[in-house]
């Protein structure tokens, strides 16, 4: 229905100034907003624990200013240049294409300009920017870091597909008090979510619990895809109040978790790569220990000492792919545009522009951590399950695992780290 003499673009500026003007005059009656001269209220320590779940009683952080009234979003003297600009191109005796989009384009402005104040000064956008860099992009590193060490035993088991996610509410508040402080009023709107993972992880549970005993091997591995394929699935969620929904759409939230999934798997398997090296470096010590002081009688522990030691040279090349990737994804991608997007946020005081030069943080985050290219993404999820299944084959390796098990792993890693390598270059 549009006529052919206003363009697109034009339509477009006038449908966004409409929805501006629409929020500003019709403020939220439940809106959490700051003060224009104050923007450093906090929650006090007791109410936190409340709003872990993200549960319908949680808190909010930020006072409510139910009483802000569209004057001061919008200030009449504001709307009545709109309003005298929409009546002198009424009352034209003809249509000139030039002033009308002149005039969209003033009034798409004032709507912008409004609209940044609302959303970047008074509902405090860099503080929710920040807080999701902090949780979904992992920037508290302790934080995520306690929550693995307190988890670490439950995700090594497969995931109860009833009550996974009410099993990791226990971790995650047990890493935020011991790391989270009271000062960290964004922390109430972050919220654990386990979405349900497929029948496939139903199914090798069933075939787990028929599963022969004695066969250790495919015992273990098949319980190792099945915590990779189940636990890989954490999300964060992070809830939006008016009128930052209008900045933080779903897609918006659903391009941050696919970003934080990533890095936490990441993170996981770092970790458990440092934890197999400490480990076995412990029963080392021992071994040699006990071969120092009978030399005769010690040849048993000898020989495994000297058949562990290959181990741990791929153990090594696993440990220097992950932490050089992880290192290159948090300093070089999410450090350096996140300062990039600093910048644009001091320098613009238009809505538009604001979102897109999000959307293009977002875009570049995605895209430099190869998120976007199927053929990376794809390996580099490959190496990481490739980890996993060799810390844990290593610590079956004490108690009798199968050789064969550890040499395929170590023969598929060098294939897939090869290709990754290739492709990179």
């Amino acid at each position: 229905m549009l006529p052919e003499y206003i363009h697109m673009r034009v339509a477009e500026s006038i449908l966004f100034a409409g929805k501006a003007i629409r929020v500003l005059r019709n403020p939220s009656p439940g809106a959490t907003l700051l003060e224009p001269t104050n923007q450093s209220q906090t929650l006090k320590g007791s109410h936190r624990m409340q709003s872990f779940t993200g549960g319908p009683g949680a808190l909010k952080e930020l006072p409510n200013f139910s009483n802000i009234s569209a004057e001061e979003l919008l200030p009449q003297a504001e709307a009545d240049k709109v309003d005298a600009m929409l009546k002198q191109l009424k009352h034209a005796s003809e249509f000139h294409k030039r002033l009308f989009e002149s005039a969209v384009s003033s009034i798409r402005t004032i709507a912008a300009n409004h609209l940044w104040q609302l959303v970047v000064v008074r509902a405090d956008l860099n503080g929710h920017l920040k807080a999701l860099k902090d949780y979904f992009l992992l920037a508290k590193g302790d934080f995520f870091q306690c929550f693995l060490e307190e988890s670490r035993q439950l995700m090594r088991l497969p995931p109860r597909q009833s009550t996974a996610e009410a099993d990791l509410i226990v971790p995650f508040q047990l890493a935020a008090l011991k790391t989270i402080g009271d000062e960290d009023k964004y922390f109430t709107r972050v919220s654990l979510r386990m979405p349900l993972f497929g029948m496939k992880s139903s199914t090798s549970q069933k075939d787990l619990q028929k599963s022969n005993t004695s066969d250790l091997s495919l015992q273990g591995k098949a319980s190792s895809e099945l915590a990779l394929d189940g636990w890989h699935s954490i999300a964060l969620e992070y809830s939006v109040d008016w009128p930052l929904q209008l900045f933080f759409t779903p897609d918006v939230l659903s391009k941050y978790r696919k970003v934080f999934q990533y890095l936490i798997r990441l993170k996981r398997t770092q970790m458990e790569l440092e934890k197999s090296w400490t480990a076995v470096m412990h029963q080392d010590h021992v071994d040699f220990s006990d071969y120092c002081k009978d030399r005769k009688n010690s040849s048993a522990t000898q020989l495994r000492r000297l058949r562990t030691k290959p181990f741990w040279r791929v153990r090594e090349h696993m440990a220097f792919l992950i932490r050089n990737l992880q290192f290159y994804i948090q300093v070089d991608v999410i450090e350096s545009q996140w300062n990039v997007l600093q910048t644009h946020v001091q320098d613009s005081h238009d809505f538009t522009e604001l979102v897109t030069f999000h959307q293009d943080y977002l875009s570049a985050l995605i895209s430099q951590s190869f998120l976007d290219i199927g053929s990376v993404s794809r390996i580099l999820d490959s190496i990481m399950k490739l980890c996993l299944q060799f810390c844990w084959s290593i610590e079956q390796y004490e108690t009798g695992a199968n050789m064969f098990e550890i040499d395929h792993i170590t023969e598929e890693f060098n294939k897939k780290s090869n290709s990754l390598y290739t492709i990179l270059r």
